[in-house]
């Protein structure tokens, strides 16, 4: 499903276009970075007081670290090049492995069956061959949940020791309930061939996910910076929330931004998410496009930054906690990704909570939060307290939207909906309601430019 349909729109005339893109983040900087190339006039409307989104590089004190653990892959030819020629010599290709921290062994990620071999009980690796035996021989109907897809590839061990309870700590549902489509391709070769395979010729034939991509030297955030810094930014409204698009039920007509008005509106192109511009136009959808949109969710997270006082916490780019015990499902250090990123005695480490507005979590303080984050690591023995010399935390909203069953068909009326406005796209992970990387989100914003012009 195509959510706005955009390759199908065409303009109707050939005068000089002017772009109205809301938001400032990875999405809508994206798409002013191609209309730029182009020569079209734009302009972007940012709430905050920042470029960048849910990808920012924070500078604190000697330390960079971003919010997430971004990367960009070379998935596109042109992407890339584009992406060359923005950073130049900033740009570093960095090959760094990570792991999954289970049972206090560091575990390969994605899994190979070497390492499993060294890290599973026999039986428990009985159990897998077995499992896996038994669902070769066997056919399936059509998985209808991410639990049910997960234990018909991977078998129910295997499931449940690395998938199960990381993806209800991730998205905040039970896997019953998620749609098979978050699965993407993390846990590839772990079949019965491939695992015989593996373990007679003693080679892994799984390439880690996180091991090679693109990163700039001073952090993600400053491929944003350097295309604020291309557009202009006299091109860019800081602080400038939009609080209505006024449209005649086929074009968005005004867009209000506080006090001020637009009413020369040619082309709009929405990076905010979905609930929020469903609600921002006027007149208002039909009911059932709002009930839809209120039914869905987005999962956001809290950072806890830890300052350490050594060079290195550990040599890999992620380290993925799938326990129970454990509140956060992943820590990312970013001198991994880029040396300058902390002093060359001292390092930080970025550790992801998800939660939902009526978690727990979400109401825990700063400094009981810290603790416990900080007592399980040392109890992991993956830290010593005297380390810890100082922390930091940050807030992302809209990080994941919750790809429940039934979601999907949830969506088609409120795209359906949308198409009808023959001047507006939706590009972005909350705009579209999808999990989509960087790498993506360029590749639909140089086509929507290019249909546009």
């Amino acid at each position: 499903m195509e959510p706005l349909g955009f390759l199908r729109k065409k303009m109707s005339d050939k005068k000089k276009t002017r772009l109205h893109i809301l938001g400032g983040g990875p999405a809508g900087l994206a798409v002013g970075y191609f209309a730029q190339r182009k020569k079209i006039d734009l302009e972007i409307y940012e709430a905050s007081n920042k470029i960048g989104g849910n990808c920012k590089t924070i500078i604190h004190e000697e330390y960079r670290f971003d919010t997430g653990a971004h990367r960009f892959h070379d998935k596109h030819d042109e992407i890339t090049l584009e992406l060359k020629d923005l950073m130049g010599d900033e740009l570093l290709k960095v090959s760094v492995p990570s792991k999954i921290f289970r049972a206090g062994n560091m575990i390969n990620f994605p899994l190979n069956s070497l390492n499993l071999l060294k890290n599973l009980k026999f039986s428990t690796l009985l159990n897998v061959i077995y499992e896996n035996i038994l669902n070769s021989c066997r056919s399936f109907e059509s998985p209808n949940n991410f639990k049910d897809l997960a234990q018909i590839r991977y078998g129910r061990t295997l499931s449940n020791l690395f998938l199960m309870n990381y993806t209800k700590k991730l998205w905040g549902k039970d896997p019953t309930k998620l749609e098979t489509s978050i699965s993407g391709d993390r846990l590839k070769n772990l079949d019965l061939v491939s695992f015989l395979k593996e373990t007679i010729f003693k080679t892994s034939l799984n390439k880690h996910l996180d091991g090679s991509f693109y990163y700039p030297r001073y952090g993600f955030g400053t491929i944003f910076e350097n295309i604020e810094e291309y557009i202009g930014s006299e091109k860019i409204k800081l602080q400038t929330p939009v609080k209505m698009l006024k449209h005649d039920g086929s074009k968005i007509k005004e867009i209000i931004n506080g006090e001020e008005k637009v009413l020369d509106v040619d082309m709009v192109i929405n990076s905010l998410p979905l609930n929020i511009l469903i609600n921002i136009l006027n007149p208002a959808p039909p009911r059932k496009i709002i009930e839809a949109i209120d039914s869905l969710n987005y999962r956001n997270l809290r950072l806890c930054i830890l300052f350490l006082d050594m060079p290195y916490f550990s040599e890999n780019a992620s380290i993925y906690f799938p326990e129970k015990k454990f509140p956060f499902t992943r820590i990312y250090e970013p001198k991994n990704r880029s040396k300058v990123m902390a002093p060359l005695d001292k390092t930080c480490i970025v550790i992801e909570i998800p939660y939902s507005n009526d978690d727990e979590i979400h109401l825990i303080s700063e400094i009981k939060l810290f603790n416990e984050i900080s007592s399980m690591l040392i109890d992991s023995r993956l830290l010593k307290n005297n380390n810890i010399i100082g922390h930091t935390f940050f807030n992302i909203d809209y990080a994941y939207p919750v790809m429940e069953v039934g979601t999907k068909n949830k969506l088609i009326p409120v795209f359906n909906y949308l198409n009808k406005f023959k001047n507006l796209y939706n590009i972005g992970r909350g705009a579209e309601f999808k999990y989509i990387h960087t790498h993506d989100i360029f590749k639909k914003a140089s086509l929507i430019i290019d249909e546009i012009s």
